[in-house]
């Protein structure tokens, strides 16, 4: 598809939206003021696709400030100041994070869920489409969907509790792009079930391959089912639908190739490197905060998790760097950028295998998933194959290398934190600036409490922290 094209579509969604922003687009013919709505909306599938291949909405800016409040990372005072409100807020899990300003936690994955909602609207209106072309660009709008409101429910909604879930309260759900219909709350189990049925019917209609990872896929559409089915304690459907992700995506990155460059500053490849990285099953990317910037040096790792390495495992000087100061700081990115990855990548779908192998009594494929991760990750010819008997033990082990391994992976370490409340509760506790601070297992500001626009516009039940 033209860039041309693409520019055309994109002017056509903000004319809708933000009619002064048509003065950044390029094409002069589509300036001209349009009368009617029906004028500027998307009419053809190359519009419809040019709107899922926007790369700075379907692909950038997803949240991982939950990643600030987890545990994996430090900021020294000195640097502290040098984050943003929200960010030294949520460092110090304080009541209020955002202070009356806006919130791209919040607006990032909503922009993408109105965007997934105007193809979704549009679709049965486009004319020269064929079938298989409506079944994969509907597939492309249920995955991000999909995607974006797990993203939205890992901040804004209390870990999934199948004994409460039905009370809880849960996202608004919009199933509309017009900004102008408001959406009172749903509950947690409505949450996930529009999580779910949205990716289970994007499994049906995206193919097996597409021209860029950018576009997500079966794989990936399993993937997010997998992630989804996870922090709900379903082990058994989470465990299937890593397997189905991991069936035409097995190939894991061999941390000993030469597509590595350790001397590099993020050590991986881009995803639009002509030898891009194998795992990743669909390609995403943070916000740009500060404080996951390495380049900003504010945020360190805690040592607790760097000495936890062995010697000769690569992910040690592959995903850190150390200062003079003897800290650490996390730079090996599979996005190979500064911004943290925060896709779908067939890593995480391993480590989901051998967790939910473990917790369904199979601990010989547990451990043997986790040997095919382990043995990709250290120096070549070094590796000893762990033997493991006992599901307790088979557990432990899996959940410190899914800590290790996905260390500034979106927000798994949140995620974790929150869904492991209960059977494994872990005490936060961090100094700032004098004062103590603490975050107990459990405790309500594991949810961050919505804008204050939101509430003003909509009406919202604001959530308790």
């Amino acid at each position: 598809m033209t860039t041309m094209k693409i520019n055309k579509c994109f002017c056509q969604i903000l004319f809708v939206l933000t009619p002064p922003l048509l003065v950044s687009c390029g094409d002069t013919d589509w300036l001209d003021v349009k009368r009617y709505k029906a004028d500027v909306m998307p009419h053809t599938f190359a519009d419809l696709q040019a709107i899922m291949d926007n790369h700075f909405v379907v692909n950038l800016n997803y949240p991982v400030l939950g990643q600030i409040s987890a545990d994996d990372i430090y900021i020294p005072d000195d640097r502290l100041n040098s984050a943003s409100v929200a960010e030294r807020n949520a460092y110090i899990w304080a009541k209020d994070i955002y202070q009356g300003a806006a919130s791209s936690e919040f607006a990032g994955p909503n922009e993408k869920i109105s965007y997934a909602n105007i193809v979704l609207e549009r679709l049965p209106l486009a004319d020269q489409t064929s079938e298989s072309e409506r079944a994969g660009i509907k597939g492309q709008a249920l995955f991000l969907r999909s995607f974006a409101t797990y993203q939205l429910a890992q901040l804004f909604c209390k870990a999934y509790d199948p004994a409460t879930a039905g009370q809880d309260p849960g996202l608004q759900l919009r199933a509309s792009s017009d900004p102008n219909l408001t959406s009172q709350r749903s509950t947690v189990q409505q949450t996930y079930d529009r999580i779910l049925a949205d990716a289970l019917e994007a499994v049906e209609l995206l193919p097996q391959q597409q021209p860029y990872r950018t576009r997500p896929t079966k794989a990936a559409a399993h993937g997010m089912l997998a992630k989804a089915y996870l922090v709900m304690g379903m082990f058994q459907q989470a465990l299937n639908h890593a397997d189905l992700a991991l069936k035409d995506q097995a190939k894991i990155l061999d941390f000993n190739s030469d597509i590595i460059q350790p001397s590099s500053t993020y050590r991986f490849p881009s995803f639009t490197a002509q030898r891009s990285n194998p795992e990743i099953l669909f390609h995403a990317e943070s916000m740009g905060l500060a404080s996951v910037n390495p380049s900003q040096a504010i945020t360190f790792i805690d040592s607790g998790l760097t000495s936890s390495y062995q010697n000769n495992d690569l992910r040690k000087t592959l995903f850190f760097r150390v200062d003079a100061q003897g800290r650490f700081q996390h730079v090996g990115r599979y996005t190979g950028t500064a911004r943290v990855f925060t896709g779908i990548a067939a890593n995480e779908m391993l480590l989901i295998q051998a967790e939910c192998h473990a917790r369904l009594g199979n601990t010989t494929e547990a451990i043997s998933r986790l040997n095919l991760l382990l043995k990709n990750r250290f120096k070549a010819g070094t590796f000893t194959e762990l033997q493991v008997s006992d599901k307790d033990s088979a557990l432990n082990l899996i959940l410190s290398e899914r800590r290790k391994e996905l260390v500034f992976t979106g927000q798994a370490r949140w995620e974790d934190l929150r869904r492991l409340a209960k059977e494994r509760p872990m005490p936060l506790r961090r100094r700032a600036n004098g004062m103590e601070y603490a975050l107990l297992p459990g405790d309500k500001r594991y949810v961050l409490p919505f804008p204050d626009l939101e509430i003003q516009l909509s009406g919202i039940l604001q959530n308790q922290r």
